[in-house]
């Protein structure tokens, strides 16, 4: 009996000594959560804190940890400032996030230097993962996600097109994109319009596109304030009354529907998630979202980006343990397929670049609620700016 409790004692002992040397690894997410793109943070946080109630804090036995920096209003140099701070003084050993092209941009040497594995829940400018052999993109690109869009528009009775886009990186690659594929269908473009990232006021830029008499008006503004305030523009300056056709991408996406209420019923927009659809792994997610952020919480583009970084980051943990190096990790990461809510995802393995399905949807109102239904399905879209691009750095 002695005998058998000083077993049972050093096996608890060990187990306790094993748990308290089991390795943290710790997972750096950069993202705004006050300013005009705070709705990103939020989201981030929503998703994670769902994540790890559905699938724990830990993965065999070892912590993971997420630890959140505020990169504010966009300001690419607090960025780097973090992922230093996060590198050198947290040591972290993935580091993630990027609202806006330049956050990331602004770290691309800092990751490439330290080695560390940087996972992209945003930045969707299609250049931004030849800035760093450290970076994987989990999110999208613009060019990806509107390339469907022209040529749909064109088969669907939208002959004319005006176009208008935030002047910055993303915004031009989705204009490009967009007639690229509505020019080479046979549509026509009566005018276009690169719209300062300061403006908030866009009636002039409105009745400029009414004036045009297109069939449509194709948009792209970062998702947050400034595409609420572009979209509800459209039908003040009268242009659905006028018979234009809305056409975008993340504005219309269903956290930001009850902004706008029925005068958005019938905007078209192209993107990689469509938060209404029916997959076993798109209600899962739903629910787990909406049991810790409450009934009201709704899923978006952010929410399923670091959901699916997770998932990597948990795979990583699993398959190399706590302690893998950089190029360990980005090797294995690229590798992997995940059946994410959005649909089957998958890497580019010289791109490190995001495959994925991209659907176009229209805005209906299903048992009095706004949301997005899929009209159209293209599958395992490459970002198509790399392919016409192979040498651009």
């Amino acid at each position: 009996m002695k005998r058998r409790l000083i077993a049972s004692a050093a096996a608890a002992l060990m187990t306790l000594s094993t748990a308290a040397y089991a390795d943290v690894v710790k997972f750096g997410i950069i993202a705004p959560f006050s300013g005009p793109f705070a709705v990103w943070g939020k989201q981030f946080k929503d998703s994670v804190e769902a994540f790890q109630k559905l699938n724990g804090k830990s993965v065999n036995g070892h912590e993971i940890q997420i630890i959140w920096r505020d990169e504010g209003a966009g300001d690419a140099s607090k960025s780097r400032q973090f992922a230093e701070e996060l590198i050198l003084r947290e040591k972290v050993n993935v580091l993630g996030g990027f609202a806006l092209t330049p956050d990331a941009l602004a770290v691309s040497e800092v990751i490439s230097e330290s080695k560390t594995p940087t996972i992209i829940l945003n930045a969707a400018t299609s250049i931004v993962t030849r800035k760093s052999p450290y970076f994987l993109r989990v999110s999208m690109t613009v060019a990806q996600y509107v390339s469907p869009l022209g040529g749909w528009a064109v088969q669907n009775g939208i002959k004319s097109i005006y176009t208008m886009v935030s002047d910055y990186a993303p915004g031009i690659d989705a204009q490009d994109e967009f007639l690229s594929g509505f020019e080479k269908a046979g549509g026509k473009v009566l005018g276009k319009d690169r719209v300062p990232l300061n403006v908030t006021d866009f009636a002039p830029y409105m009745e400029r596109a009414l004036q045009s008499k297109a069939d449509g008006l194709f948009i792209f503004a970062p998702a947050g304030a400034p595409s609420v305030a572009m979209v509800r523009e459209f039908e003040r300056r009268g242009l659905k009354a006028a018979g234009m056709k809305l056409l975008g991408t993340g504005e219309m996406q269903e956290i930001f529907l009850p902004s706008f209420g029925d005068s958005i019923l019938g905007a078209i927009s192209s993107t990689h998630y469509t938060e209404s659809n029916q997959r076993p792994e798109n209600i899962a997610f739903r629910k787990a979202l909406t049991d810790t952020a409450g009934k009201d919480a709704v899923p978006d583009m952010a929410s399923i980006a670091v959901w699916d970084a997770l998932n990597l980051v948990y795979a990583t943990v699993k398959q190399l343990g706590p302690k893998f190096a950089g190029d360990q990790a980005i090797d294995f990461m690229k590798a992997q397929t995940i059946n994410s809510p959005r649909g089957p995802i998958s890497f580019d393995p010289k791109e490190r670049d995001v495959i994925q399905n991209v659907y176009v949807r229209e805005v209906k109102k299903v048992d009095g609620k706004l949301i997005n239904v899929d009209l159209a399905t293209y599958e395992k879209i490459r970002d198509p700016w790399k392919d016409n691009n192979p040498n651009a750095k």
